[in-house]
């Protein structure tokens, strides 16, 4: 692959993402058309994460305010507003509160599994509070999300809602059991990735058309629409482990590499690479005290054997079935914004 389509290894400062070259940067512009959606989420997440338990409280808000763009809520706001303008925006701030809840208590859950410290820049909640709080913290911030639902009342976005826990947690326990294992198949990576993050962002998109009572037709449509998408965002954020400025991603090069789970671009390479090629690739596959300077070696193989271009080419066929998906909707500012969602998955740089 031409070194001019990526940067594996940038200099202090420099700009590395999924871009075409050429391509502008991005940014969330295109949420603008739910802009007081997202507000109204804020503000009730904001509300409903108090406590009388001082431990959880300050937790709970240390994750609220971490950061994180919010685009599962958005999902949950686009969706609902792609089929009907007038939406009830309070129950789009509770559902899209809710989602966000469910997506915060993984995260928090994840951190400690994977004893992660930092997450985009700033100390994870383990590593401030400790892993026994951390996990506690987070089965409190999910009962919320569940309480959210309850008050909401609509069983059928308590189903999709309870679908996509159950999957997620599955496809965790996948990913954790397929550690250390050189030898995933693309098959077996593809379902991990579809029910650790693809069931999830069609659940986003579930629960939007629900909440406006979409036609059979749209929700299918706008259920797909999230499906590719998510296996798209997924694809996209395991490539950029590896070519991402860690400056910008918050974490070092190479991590999944480090830790020995084999994502998409690892797997890709190592189907074309040399014997002399798969041992400096095996080497290096599951061993988090390597040094920075070989890991930007083994990045080097990769892109040489072309693994990051095949990786962002699967990404971008989602993309076109998500976009493909789109075309059954009626033309609106929302579903430009989910057509634009498609171009930041692909364009993002973190």
């Amino acid at each position: 692959m031409s070194s001019s389509t990526f940067t594996i290894a940038p200099a202090a400062g420099a700009h590395s993402s999924l871009r075409r070259n050429g391509g502008r940067d991005d940014s969330m512009s295109f949420l603008d058309c739910i802009r007081a959606d997202l507000h109204a989420v804020e503000a009730r997440m904001n509300a409903d994460l108090g406590s009388d338990v001082r431990s959880i409280l300050a937790l709970t808000h240390n994750v609220l305010n971490a950061g994180g763009k919010r685009l599962r809520p958005a999902l949950v706001a686009l969706t609902a507003r792609a089929v009907d303008p007038n939406a009830d925006g309070a129950r789009i701030a509770t559902v899209g509160s809710s989602i966000e809840f469910v997506h915060m208590a993984t995260l928090v859950h994840d951190d400690v599994v994977d004893a992660t410290a930092i997450r985009r820049g700033k100390p994870t909640a383990n590593a401030v509070f400790g892993n026994g709080i951390a996990v506690l913290s987070g089965d409190y911030i999910l009962a919320r999300a569940m309480r959210l639902l309850a008050i909401d009342g609509d069983l059928r976005i308590i189903r999709v809602v309870s679908d996509v826990t159950v999957a997620m947690s599955e496809g965790e326990v996948m990913e954790i059991g397929a550690t250390g294992r050189s030898d995933l198949s693309l098959d077996e990576y593809i379902e991990i990735v579809r029910k650790k993050t693809a069931v999830f962002v069609e659940g986003c998109c579930r629960c939007g058309s629900l909440l406006s009572d979409a036609p059979a037709g749209a929700e299918k449509a706008l259920a797909s629409y999230g499906r590719q998408l998510g296996m798209a965002f997924q694809i996209a954020d395991d490539l950029l482990d590896y070519i991402g400025d860690p400056a910008v991603t918050g974490k070092p090069r190479g991590t999944d590499m480090r830790d020995g789970r084999a994502t998409l671009p690892f797997i890709m390479g190592l189907r074309e690479a040399s014997a002399t090629e798969r041992a400096r690739l095996l080497t290096a596959f599951g061993k988090p005290e390597l040094a920075d300077a070989d890991m930007d070696a083994a990045c080097a193989i990769l892109n040489r054997l072309g693994a990051f271009d095949k990786a962002r080419a699967t990404a971008i066929d989602h993309i076109d079935r998500a976009g493909a998906a789109l075309t059954l909707l009626p033309d609106s500012p929302a579903r430009q914004a989910l057509s634009a969602l498609t171009s930041y998955v692909i364009d993002r740089d973190c």
